[in-house]
């Protein structure tokens, strides 16, 4: 824009500015203005990206559990066999525990007991070596060292 002619010419304005555009004129500049596209078209191209975005987010949710859910059966299927492992475990230590309670209680019998006495050269005790003791009225009784106890001194 010249502004040297406002001062010059002492024009108050310039008419030029409101006149139609020419094609020749260095200012005529074509601007293309983008298409707007139809919003319902926008919301389509929208919908269809959500809908594939769900679809495979559905997708990996569904893989993730069915993964998740083999884990915890393979987890399951561990735990019952180390179950069933110690059951037999206890089974086999409670067979042993009955059998060492039957050997000591073979091991603990009459039989066995009166067998052993015989062979340290122990005998049944017999009528000789009974020996009673009387004790007049008196309540009284020596102690290894000869004092005489009474139910006084006590």
């Amino acid at each position: 824009m010249n502004n040297a002619k406002y001062y010059n010419d002492s024009l108050a304005y310039d008419f030029e500015l409101f006149m139609p555009k020419t094609k020749h004129s260095p200012r005529a500049e074509i601007v293309k203005m983008p298409k707007k596209t139809n919003k319902a078209a926008r919301r389509a191209a929208r919908s269809e990206v959500s809908k594939t975005t769900s679809i495979v987010l559905l997708g990996l949710f569904l893989v993730s559990m069915i993964c998740a859910s083999i884990a915890i059966r393979v987890e399951i299927s561990e735990v019952n066999s180390q179950i069933v492992k110690e059951k037999s475990n206890l089974a086999a230590l409670s067979g042993e525990e009955t059998r060492i309670d039957m050997d000591f209680e073979n091991l603990m019998s009459y039989k066995n007991i009166e067998a052993a006495a015989k062979a340290m050269g122990m005998r049944k005790m017999d009528k000789s070596q009974i020996i009673y003791i009387r004790v007049n009225d008196t309540n009284k009784a020596i102690d290894k060292n000869g004092n005489v106890l009474t139910a006084e001194n006590e």
